[in-house]
């Protein structure tokens, strides 16, 4: 049986942002030679309290947060980390990512302010302390209303 690396990330976002709910909370990722980039957003009203205070984030129906995590050859790396979120007024909001450590894993977070039913294109610049890249990757979501 061939080991994946990918399967790694499950667990780790799991535990940050304590067992969501599969319909509301679908992870991502996109492939760039030996680098994997994990990417997610949802609403901060779907994180635990502990979660929330733990990491400082604020819980809301208003605020979006960004998740990415960079993977070399399976195992999670820093980087610098750039994010656009770009709504369908044209309006450019550069989300100030974060480095967050569990153990021995590393991710990237981020929140901005969101609208239920207004759909967000995200815009995001990865490069890899290995000094490899840019990696971009982007994707537009819609997030739901909370209610």
């Amino acid at each position: 049986m061939r080991f994946k690396p990918y399967a790694l990330v499950a667990p780790a976002v799991a535990c940050l942002l304590m067992i969501l709910p599969l319909s509301v909370f679908a992870q991502q990722a996109q492939r760039f030679e030996d680098f994997e980039i994990h990417y997610n957003a949802i609403p901060t009203g779907l994180l635990n309290d502990a979660v929330a205070q733990e990491y400082g984030i604020v819980r809301s129906r208003t605020q979006g947060m960004l998740m990415i995590t960079i993977l070399h050859d399976g195992s999670p790396i820093r980087g610098r980390v750039r994010t656009l979120a770009i709504d369908d007024d044209e309006q450019v909001i550069e989300v100030r990512m974060r480095e967050v450590k569990n153990d021995d894993w590393v991710s990237y977070i981020g929140t901005l302010e969101i609208k239920a039913g207004q759909p967000v294109n995200f815009s995001v610049e990865v490069r890899p302390e290995t000094g490899d890249g840019p990696f971009d990757l982007g994707w537009r979501q819609t997030f739901q209303s909370l209610e």
